[in-house]
């Protein structure tokens, strides 16, 4: 593997977990994946909760879906990584309901995870796969 697709992505990685909210309190994936998996343990293990914040079991899919996206050598499996990963962060950042509140935290990092996840994926499509033949 290059090392221009290794650093392509990790920056696509990075760039998916600082991507800002655009609720009123935005604060980055990454931070809303580990509020999210915590208050999940804690309603778990806790005996005083009244109901299970289910949204944090949405932490372990994402991970692995980002793993995915570091292992992978197939443009397919990259391709539905980076379409799950955008699904993902479009209902976690509140696009939907908050795009009146866009703003340069969120365009940026945004732009960034776009770009290099699409390089990613036409590096990859355009190696041709080795076959060893013994």
């Amino acid at each position: 593997m290059s090392i221009n697709l290794k650093v392509a992505r990790f920056i696509a990685m990075f760039s998916f977990l600082i991507i800002f909210g655009l609720q009123e309190n935005g604060i980055p994936t990454i931070a809303l994946l580990m509020i999210y998996f915590y208050q999940f343990l804690h309603d778990l293990f806790s005996s005083m909760a009244f109901r299970i914040f289910w949204e944090g079991l949405s932490i372990i899919p994402v991970f692995f879906v980002l793993i995915l996206f570091l292992i992978s050598r197939n443009y397919k499996v990259l391709l539905g990584c980076f379409v799950v990963l955008l699904i993902y962060q479009v209902y976690v950042s509140g696009l939907m309901n908050n795009y009146h509140r866009i703003n340069i935290a969120f365009l940026l990092p945004l732009a960034l995870f776009l770009i290099s996840s699409v390089y990613v994926i036409t590096i990859v499509k355009k190696q041709k796969p080795y076959i060893k033949v013994s």
